[in-house]
């Protein structure tokens, strides 16, 4: 054998041992780099589960925006990549032990969002449907028949309310009552537009001129406000009508002097009504002049269309002062019957010898304080209307409870005010349970007809219960009271267990049992001696719920649902 192949074989040897020395180290390497399979598979079995979590919120109506942040979190995990160990298996697991834990809390995150989201949107949807409500009785207390068209809304509303869950269906149910109750708000000055345009008629008919196409048009504006149920509908209706009141003065030069004069006084009243509450009309007086002196000199249809168009955007342009002007003016003559009711009828407590204001509910500790709220934050036209209408509802319940003082009715029977508030509320139908604060007493009527009555107890004098026209929005039986208080507050209370809670308000004033208590009826809202109740508890009025026995609150509860009726006065 040559020098020759004895050298090849060694060198072929050698190179088989390098070969094989680099697969090992390759093996080495590929093994050091190796992660516990069931660490890679938890961090995507995780984030899948972020996945499913992010995609079930947005199927039910969580708004991007608050899954924003997590989305961009979601995406920079996405980008970043493992580590590279090369003998050491403990950076890659810590890093899928860290992956998987991220995209665990993120999905604890969604869930949280879609949580609060619901609480949220459930709150808006329940205080838009309220208002809703009380929007709708304000329009049939004044006698507005085409008021009926939108029960079957406000039905659906507080029936959809009761059913739903997921954000979207609260956002759908909030959308329909503010669709509604902006209708509902036109409903008054639509009306107002018709009357005037039914006074320019009166006065032609009595400047002898033939009406009867213009009678026609009117009857066709009133079917039209009586089907009306749509902002536009009554928008179209008002646009309409301002046409028809050009034309009619156009078509007629004999009703110039009887038109313009209309014009005249309508801006001549609402003048009159703004200096009766207490705001200058030194610029606007300004105006009428000018618009007297300008119909004045009128002697041909272009001149007084002139005119009449000026007059018509110095009428309108009145309107809104004029409507904050009568919104503060009902808040001020409210307050002040407020506080001479309070001055005229006191209840002498001879448990702590103080004297306490009845009809304190109505007070700043009470509703009074809402209504502040609704006028100071009130920017539009509609929010100051709103706020008006909450002005003159409650103004009404205090009215009721000042003609209900009167009423030497027992408290048990039937009682007028109950039914005059259950009729301008359209609360004849179904169930009605009515609190009269004053005599401490709830009566449960069904179809108009008493079915039960028994004495309660109401909110304290710093913790009212609050009147007004409200729904049963939740239901709960057994459930746990909880303070919202510190312990170093008065109204501070230990964990309570409830048997059988009716919500009447959304932001926790309840219809319950009060198991502490021994004694209920006229006085006990007021500090006093509880018979064979809890007296740390039992000796004074709730923190704005209405207490009442248990069995009465048992029966209450088994013969009420969700969106019954409650009328507090």
């Amino acid at each position: 054998m040559s020098l020759h192949t004895v050298s090849g074989r060694k060198q072929h040897a050698k190179n088989s041992m390098l070969i094989g020395s680099v697969a090992l180290l390759l093996l080495l390497l590929l093994s050091a780099c190796g992660t516990p399979p069931q660490m890679q598979q938890q961090a995507s079995q995780n984030k899948a589960q972020l996945d499913r979590a992010l995609k079930n919120a947005h199927n039910v109506g969580v708004p991007n925006t608050m899954l924003q942040s997590v989305n961009a979190q979601e995406q920079q995990l996405a980008k970043a990549n493992a580590p590279l160990a090369l003998f050491s298996d403990t950076t890659t697991t810590d890093y899928y032990t860290k992956l998987a834990t991220r995209y665990h809390l993120l999905t604890q995150q969604v869930q949280g969002l879609q949580t609060q989201a619901t609480q949220q949107f459930k709150h808006q949807a329940s205080s838009n449907v309220q208002r809703f409500g009380s929007l709708l009785a304000q329009c049939q207390s004044q006698g507005f028949s085409s008021a009926k068209n939108f029960t079957h809304t406000l039905v659906q509303n507080q029936n959809a309310l009761a059913r739903a869950k997921y954000p979207k269906e609260f956002l759908a149910i909030s959308q329909s009552a503010l669709t509604a109750s902006a209708a509902l708000n036109l409903m008054d000055p639509t009306h107002k537009k018709l009357s005037e345009y039914q006074s320019v008629i009166q006065q032609l008919k009595t400047s002898k001129l033939d009406t009867s196409a213009l009678d026609q048009q009117y009857s066709n504006d009133t079917q039209l406000f009586q089907r009306a149920t749509t902002t536009q509908d009554f928008q179209n209706i008002m646009n309409q009508v301002n046409v028809q009141l050009v034309e009619t003065t156009s078509l007629s030069t004999q009703a110039i002097p009887y038109v313009g004069q209309a014009k005249l006084n309508e801006l001549s009243t609402d003048l009159a009504l703004m200096k009766q509450y207490g705001v200058s009309t030194k610029d606007y007086q300004q105006h009428l002049t000018t618009d007297r002196t300008a119909f004045t000199q009128a002697k041909t249809i272009q001149a007084f269309l002139k005119a009449s168009s000026q007059v018509d955007k110095d009428t309108t342009a009145i309107q809104f002062p004029l409507l904050k002007a009568k919104v503060n003016y009902a808040l001020q003559q409210y307050h002040q019957m407020v506080k001479h009711w309070g001055d005229t009828h006191q209840f002498h407590d001879s448990y702590n010898g103080v004297t306490y204001r009845m009809g304190y509910e109505y007070d700043q500790a009470g509703t009074g304080s809402d209504l502040d709220n609704a006028v100071q934050s009130a920017v539009t036209e509609s929010d100051y209307q709103s706020a008006l209408n909450f002005i003159n509802t409650t103004t009404t319940d205090l009215k009721a409870m000042e003609t209900n003082h009167n009423d030497h009715t027992p408290w048990s029977k039937p009682h007028a005010t109950d039914l005059q508030l259950m009729r301008n509320y359209g609360a004849m139908k179904g169930g009605t349970i009515v609190v009269s604060l004053a005599e401490q007493a709830l009566r449960y009527y069904v179809n108009g007809k008493l079915v039960r009555s028994f004495l309660i107890t109401s909110g304290q004098y710093d913790k009212p219960s609050v009147p007004g026209f409200w729904q049963i929005v939740n239901r709960e039986s057994p459930t746990v009271f909880k303070s919202d208080e510190p312990k170093s507050s008065p109204f501070w209370y230990p964990d309570t267990p409830i048997n059988f809670a009716m919500e009447y308000r959304n932001d926790g004033y309840y219809l319950h049992d009060s198991w502490w208590r021994a004694d209920y009826g006229p006085g006990t809202q007021f500090p006093h001696y509880d018979s064979g109740g809890d007296e740390s508890f039992a000796g004074i009025g709730s923190h704005g719920c209405v207490n009442m026995p248990e069995d009465q609150a048992s029966w209450l509860y088994n013969n009420t649902s969700y969106s019954t009726v409650a009328i507090l006065y």
